[in-house]
């Protein structure tokens, strides 16, 4: 198994600015969730005569209940998003391919709302669309991929030398000569190139004297 590549350092950028996201909207969800409980509750002909005082006859005319369900549902929805945010944050400090994915998926989802926004004449969200697209650029590098596990690593390491197969290694001149690397420490007749046993003084092959 090859081992996991280092995190580049993008990467962990993108997984702190994930995590620090991920607590803004978690509690911007908390403080939405908690008004529109409030609102449907306890505030409602206050809320509807305050906004009819301030101007807001159209708004004030949804009624608190409705305007208290509007609250609750957005604040759902912005938990939610600090939920993914948080797992992608998590996600990416582990290099889990999961989060790659996931971060993918919340910058395109980002990105379609930048445009709508845009669309609707908020010129400031550019700003999210550029950041967005450049986000999604990173993350399909090929080096990134690869620490997500979502590529192969290019040109991996050295091949490794062939070994050399058995009684392919190089014989000296003579029958087991003397040049030979098995030979290292070993008598042979100078005759017939039989090994001799230690200590002979004859071949016991020729009968040849040592």
């Amino acid at each position: 198994m090859m081992p996991k590549p280092p995190r580049p350092t993008g990467v962990t950028i993108l997984a702190v600015l994930a995590i620090l996201g991920a607590i803004a909207l978690l509690f911007s969800g908390v403080v939405l969730l908690g008004l529109g409980v409030v609102i449907g509750t306890y505030a409602g002909s206050q809320l509807t005569n305050s906004l009819t005082t301030a101007g807001y006859s159209g708004l004030a005319s949804l009624g608190a209940g409705t305007i208290a369900l509007i609250l609750i549902v957005l604040g759902a929805v912005v938990l939610i998003l600090g939920i993914l945010y948080l797992a992608v944050g998590v996600g990416f400090f582990g290099g889990k391919g999961w989060a790659w994915t996931l971060g993918i998926v919340v910058s395109i989802i980002g990105i379609i709302l930048d445009i709508v926004q845009l669309a609707f004449g908020n010129v400031g969200s550019i700003l999210g669309l550029i950041i967005g697209i450049l986000i999604i650029y990173y993350l399909t590098r090929p080096h990134v991929k690869v620490f997500f596990g979502k590529a192969a690593p290019m040109g991996g390491g050295m091949p490794s030398q062939p070994m050399a197969p058995t009684g392919s290694m190089p014989m000296g001149s003579g029958p087991m000569g003397t040049g030979s690397t098995m030979s290292q420490g070993a008598k042979f007749c100078k005759s017939c190139g039989a090994s001799l046993p230690a200590g002979a003084t004859r071949c016991p092959n020729c009968g040849a004297s040592v």
